[in-house]
């Protein structure tokens, strides 16, 4: 009756066709209620015959590389920015790269997450690959600075994009391996986390060789983008809403608010590593930034929205145990990342190396922290559904990656074995805290609002990190300051040399020996305190970076113990069915 009804109505194809997909999911639940066992008005709850066919792994093995390369640029042109910069005749230029990334991923990922649940994934995913081969081109040709920060824009817009393969890649597993999913999604970034550095730095030794680590990205994005285009169809409408009424109802001014807002607080976040965290300029955007924040959640809680970007009602279910909780954790998780990813390379710059150690030393120096992240990961896909109790999992995960990353701060110049064992090890937990923290975030919101809780995952992912950059950056840059001109300039006067001595040498040391050359007055003697002073000073610094981080990893265990259990939720459902395969007719909407 009800698609009758509808056809008579003239909306159209598209929407007839939601409209009787609508009714049928109605009448099935009504029958099953009754206890009426119709196969073919059973709904998807009650199959027990879903199967991931091989067509479904494909596309899910496309989708993992699309969200992969996406992510090259942040670990290739990381690691290489610098002399990239340098080579482009704009040394300071690179400030702004990975801050831009950072910043237009945060907020494609939140303005397009929430509204593939009307239009479905097929064509965020497909168009977030043209930005990302188009940013890759860009930057492979880059002859300015201000080129590659444009390329950056592009791929920060197409990762977002291309990033929703974190959700639509798990949708299409059963439910006890949404986990596997998040996985999936992320085996793609591993090879950019272990290979990305490596071949960056190789790569830079050879002149403009660099280039190519972004034209050969550009040419494998454009190859997924042609899978994407054949094999990737899932359902057009997951709501069951037809797309001219979901384009009606669009949250317009709640997107532009938060553009707005983001915008300005990633802008002041990035100014704290120009310019003193008190600056005029750095206040405006922050205060403005959170200003308009704090507007924007007004309009989704009392703005009557049909399609809200952040409903509040998700927020407050079961008081803040279904999603709440398990949301700041995934916030705080992302944050030990950072922590580690500025910690860790500092050793090994400042405590460990100098510039006559080989590069491929360096290179193993890094292998814990990498090989630390994916061994863990790979523990949860081959004995998390063993272990089950996943809340008991998460707890015990999140603690040991705290206090791991606590114990951090003992690093100095001779205990390197020991601190790369605690680093291998905080990696470990991480990668299976932060899989389990995607999976609660993903299995606490109706498979309806699972682009909305994942654009809001992600966006704590990254405004999380960029955050937490910029406070362990400060604190580090703050601290070590403080006591290199307290230490340096205690050593040099203890070798017999002046203050005004301490002071230039103490300018000269990060400059190389050179410079330190340069400095009148100094002795042997003095050099050497005063390296060991400075190299002491970062000891001090890189400390109080990691028994900071304890903080963030109490309040972080505390939200995994006051998160519900998952457990009930593994069970063996299939969500979402691809519409070009066997299955399609399990769909709900289609």
């Amino acid at each position: 009756m009800a698609a009758t009804m509808v056809e008579k109505t003239d909306l159209g194809q598209e929407q007839i066709e939601v409209a009787r997909n609508s009714a049928s999911s109605q009448t099935s639940n009504a029958n099953a209620e009754k206890g009426v066992i119709e196969k073919g008005n059973i709904p998807n709850e009650a199959r027990d015959e879903d199967v991931v066919t091989l067509k479904t792994w494909m596309v899910i093995i496309i989708l993992s590389a699309s969200y992969g390369l996406s992510f090259w640029v942040v670990t290739t042109l990381g690691a290489i920015q610098t002399q990239v910069a340098t080579q482009l005749g704009n040394p300071r230029g690179a400030s702004w790269w990975t801050t831009v990334y950072t910043m237009c991923t945060a907020i494609s990922f939140m303005i397009f997450g929430g509204n593939s649940d009307l239009f479905g994934r097929r064509w965020f995913v497909i168009s977030g690959n043209i930005f990302v081969a188009a940013g890759y081109i860009a930057i492979g040709a880059a002859k300015n600075t201000n080129t590659i920060i444009g390329g950056n824009t592009a791929i920060g817009i197409g990762a977002g994009l291309c990033q929703l393969s974190a959700f639509g890649i798990p949708e299409l597993l059963p439910n006890r391996l949404r986990h596997i999913g998040v996985l999936i999604a992320d085996a793609s970034t591993w090879i950019a986390v272990l290979f990305g550095p490596i071949v960056a730095r190789y790569a830079i030794l050879h002149g403009e060789s660099w280039r190519w680590l972004f034209y050969a990205a550009a040419i494998a994005t454009a190859v997924v983008f042609a899978l994407l285009i054949w094999l990737y169809k899932p359902p057009k409408h997951p709501r069951g809403i037809p797309w001219d009424q979901a384009l009606r109802e669009l949250d317009y001014l709640g997107a532009l608010l938060f553009i707005a807002g983001a915008t300005c607080i990633f802008a002041g976040v990035t100014y704290t590593n120009v310019v003193s965290s008190s600056d005029v300029k750095v206040m405006a955007l922050l205060v403005v930034g959170f200003v308009i924040i704090a507007i924007f959640a007004c309009w989704e809680r009392y703005g009557n929205l049909k399609q809200p970007m952040c409903p509040p009602e998700i927020f407050a279910k079961d008081k803040g145990r279904e999603f709440t909780f398990a949301f700041i954790a995934g916030c705080i998780v992302n944050m030990f990342f950072y922590s580690v990813n500025i910690v860790y390379p500092t050793m090994i710059n400042v405590l460990w190396t100098n510039a006559t150690t080989p590069l491929s030393t360096q290179l193993k120096y890094t292998l814990p922290q990498n090989l630390g992240l994916i061994f863990g990961s790979m523990l949860l896909w081959f004995f998390g559904i063993k272990i089950g109790h996943w809340k008991w999992q998460f707890i015990i995960v999140f603690a040991l990656m705290t206090l791991f990353g606590s114990l951090l701060a003992l690093a100095t110049p001779g205990n390197m074995p020991m601190i790369m064992v605690f680093c291998f090890i905080v990696q470990g937990a991480y990668g299976w805290a932060q899989t389990l923290s995607i999976t609660f975030i993903q299995m606490g919101v109706p498979q309806t609002q699972l682009g909305i809780s994942g654009a809001l995952a992600g966006v704590a992912r990254w405004t999380g990190g960029a955050l937490a950059s910029s406070i362990y950056l400060a604190i580090l840059s703050n601290v070590q300051s403080e006591q290199a001109i307290k230490l340096v300039g205690n050593a040099v006067s203890a070798a017999g040399g002046s203050e005004p001595t301490a002071m230039a040498l103490l300018a000269a040391l990060p400059l190389g020996a050179d410079a330190i050359s340069k400095v009148s007055g100094i002795t042997e003697a003095m050099i050497a305190a005063a390296g060991s002073a400075y190299v002491q000073s970062y000891v001090v610094g890189l400390r109080t970076v990691c028994l900071t981080s304890i903080a963030f990893g109490v309040i972080g265990t505390i939200c995994c113990c006051l998160s519900n259990d998952i457990g009930p939720k593994m069970n063996d459902k299939i969500e979402v069915f691809l519409e070009n395969d066997v299955q399609a007719e399990k769909n709900r909407f289609h």
